[in-house]
């Protein structure tokens, strides 16, 4: 390894370790830990300077091949040798960090004049950087509005669970809302020019790496976190708490609110989601929608009969996390 990386506590390597690897990854390797590491690798994560691409990719490789220990915790104590492959492999199971640390790359495409061309001049990899924490629903309209060659690119950096959701609704998808092609125009268009604004980074700082990862994460891994991170810096603790809604929160947004996310929500997971949903909550969607959406959404859930209940909290994940992301754009307003 570089000399860049080898008097990094061993803390630190950790913690780029977790917020380089794919989020899924990282939330599993999360439940190694014990309540005193998570706690430590958490606060570290959320502090960690902007990391070069080489760097991470350092770091990665000194993981990928140590032979030695066995657990993710050896991490805190003895450096990277103890930091097992989660996936069991001595080759490298996930591809380098994208990108390098400089501007924004544009391609030679054309159709900026139409909806989302503007999207067709930016290199596929920092394109995936703009786009990769929406919804699967988001990213296949935005795959829909992009060069075959370029979608294609951006499909294959998917990590393989996203990947096989966001080609279903591709395949699935019907006409769009003008409105709401717009409204992701705005959102995305904004991204872009903060992005070049700032000098693009490859890689998001330590907060929002550790959002994504807890989005990922299950209730107890989610929950040991924030409690360690409310013993240690409550402030931090309550600015991510703000941020990791739940589903149940859809009752605590304001209509303009709530009619974004539903908006952006595939009706099938409406109907599990709302399946499993509190009376109060699953009333107030019906009385937002149109008399005539309302009828059939209704109709549909309670023709729905016994369902597992994975596949209803699978569902009310893909909302949360469709109201998360709206909460960090500054979307959402609590009511």
């Amino acid at each position: 390894m570089a000399s860049s990386t080898v008097n990094l506590p061993p803390k630190q390597k950790a913690a780029i370790l977790l917020m380089s690897l794919p989020p899924e990854v990282s939330a599993q390797l999360f439940k190694e830990l014990g309540p005193d590491e998570v706690h430590a690798i958490t606060l570290e994560i959320s502090k960690l300077p902007p990391i070069s691409p080489d760097v991470r990719a350092q770091v990665i490789d000194e993981f990928l091949h140590s032979s030695a220990g066995s657990s993710l915790s050896d991490a805190l104590g003895g450096g990277m040798g103890g930091m097992t492959n989660p996936m069991g492999q001595t080759q490298s199971a996930y591809p380098p960090p994208m990108g390098g640390s400089g501007g924004m790359t544009f391609t030679s495409g054309g159709g900026a004049n139409r909806p989302l061309g503007f999207l067709r001049r930016v290199d596929p990899h920092q394109l995936l950087q703009l786009i990769r924490r929406e919804h699967p629903q988001t990213i296949a309209v935005v795959l829909s509005y992009l060069d075959p060659n370029q979608a294609s690119a951006v499909l294959g950096e998917l990590n393989p669970s996203t990947q096989t959701e966001v080609a279903r609704r591709l395949a699935e998808l019907e006409k769009i809302s003008p409105e709401i092609v717009k409204e992701l125009e705005t959102i995305l268009e904004s991204r872009l020019h903060r992005a070049l604004e700032e000098g693009f980074q490859p890689q998001a700082d330590g907060k929002e790496t550790l959002l994504e990862i807890l989005n990922q994460a299950d209730r107890s891994t989610e929950e040991r976190v924030l409690s360690g991170l409310t013993q240690k810096n409550p402030h931090l603790a309550s600015d991510i708490k703000t941020k990791l809604c739940d589903f149940d929160d859809l009752n605590n947004i304001d209509d303009g609110s709530l009619q974004q996310v539903l908006r952006l929500t595939d009706f099938r997971d409406l109907v599990l989601a709302l399946k499993g949903a509190n009376r109060e909550l699953a009333e107030r969607v019906y009385r937002f929608l149109s008399p005539e959406v309302s009828t059939a959404l209704r109709n549909d859930v309670e023709a729905l009969g016994q369902v597992p209940w994975d596949e209803v909290k699978q569902a009310q994940q893909q909302i949360r996390n469709i109201l998360r992301g709206l909460v960090t754009l500054g979307k959402i307003k609590f009511r």
